[in-house]
């Protein structure tokens, strides 16, 4: 026989027990009551007693109840005692309040849409709200994977019945899915509050078929460049190519790619090289004279001048005077004039030896302020 079947508790400070409360159990029976098990079901209930595993005829024995809130608000157990009695299990309600803070957000999961890589997403919005009597008190917020936050949680503590808020960002960092978690420590139970966080970054891949090629010297290779996009990418890839060795050029067909959906944009990337060939510069010099001559600026000047100074001294000499004057303009005219052929190197191009060449292919697209790259190597054999 037990002298109650329920018990209410005082409310109590969440982690702060409460004085026991005392059950009776009374053997009543005649004979003896072999006691199997006094088990308690909840966590903010537990016991001690002097039952043992049997209490004889007649005789009893004690049971000592706690309370001790692991949370805020309304918590609920029992308590359950088998035995070889024709009533057992036999069981005892127990209820009890929990004073304190309480944690409460306003979603467990953050799930963000496609972004380009190396960009940052506009924010997602958690609402954390102290549902408890007491102040609420965050520690730490810690987010993993390529995401951030920034919070008012941290600044001060919560007060009972008020909010805070985290707003969280997403800055992949490679395409495909992504995931991440925030953990937000405080003194509310449980002691740490768990925000799941996916994403998916948008980015391409690019591609070459074949990866090696061959030709010789003053021919051309061809390959098929791939762009091929990933976690939704939709944008214009621009292409290039670097590493290319003198005697060696590149184009593409077309040279940029709208690039979207889930299929690879593809170009021809044309690699030319260069058997033989010479180039005449260009000059700053212009021919200005009959059969290819030319003169420097500064001869122009010169020769303006000589030729004033003729004109005077003509008129003011005579004879062999006039005539050795002359004679000295024809000299230095003769030394500012310069054959067509003196004013430009003749140079011969690189020509493309045989050898075995190692190229990259890149593609490049606006990123924000930034741009994002991707690469391929490919190789070409001039035989």
């Amino acid at each position: 026989m037990l002298s109650a079947d329920s018990f209410t508790f005082a409310a109590e400070p969440v982690g702060t027990p409460g004085p026991a409360q005392t059950l009776t159990l009374t053997n009543t029976g005649g004979a003896d009551l072999n006691i199997v098990s006094i088990a308690i079901v909840g966590p903010d209930f537990s016991q001690s007693n002097t039952c043992g595993n049997l209490v004889a005829a007649g005789a009893s024995c004690s049971i000592d109840l706690i309370f001790d809130p692991i949370a805020f608000g309304t918590r609920g157990g029992s308590m359950i005692i088998t035995s070889n009695a024709s009533d057992s299990p036999q069981t005892v309600k127990l209820v009890g309040t929990g004073m304190g803070p309480a944690a409460k957000l306003s979603t467990g999961a953050l799930s963000f849409s496609s972004q380009l890589v190396t960009t940052t997403s506009a924010p997602q919005t958690v609402v954390l709200s102290n549902t408890g009597d007491e102040p609420l008190a965050i520690s730490t917020i810690l987010v993993t994977g390529p995401f951030s936050s920034t919070d008012t949680c941290l600044s001060a503590e919560v007060s009972a019945g008020d909010t805070c808020s985290i707003d969280v960002y997403f800055t992949p960092v490679a395409g495909g899915a992504a995931t991440g978690t925030i953990t937000i420590m405080d003194n509310a139970y449980p002691v740490t509050q768990t925000i799941a966080l996916s994403g998916t970054g948008a980015d391409f891949a690019l591609s070459l078929s074949p990866t090696s090629n061959s030709t010789t010297a003053g021919s051309t290779a061809d390959y098929t460049v791939s762009v091929t996009p990933t976690g939704g990418f939709s944008g214009t890839v621009a292409l290039d190519c670097s590493g290319l060795t003198a005697g060696v050029s590149c184009s593409f067909s077309p040279a940029s790619l709208t690039v979207g959906g889930t299929s690879a944009a593809t170009s021809i990337l044309t690699v030319s090289t260069t058997a033989s060939g010479t180039a005449l510069p260009t000059g700053k010099s212009r021919p200005i004279l009959p059969f290819g001559l030319r003169i420097r600026p500064l001869g122009l000047w010169t020769l303006l001048l000589l030729g004033l100074c003729g004109l005077i001294a003509v008129r003011r000499a005579r004879g062999r005077w006039a005539l050795a004057f002359g004679a000295a303009i024809a000299l230095l005219l003769g030394a500012l004039i310069m054959p067509g052929c003196g004013g430009s190197k003749t140079t011969t191009t690189m020509v493309t030896t045989a050898d075995t060449y190692r190229f990259v292919v890149s593609g490049t697209t606006s990123a924000g302020p930034n741009t994002i790259q991707g690469t391929a190597y490919f190789t070409l054999v001039v035989n």
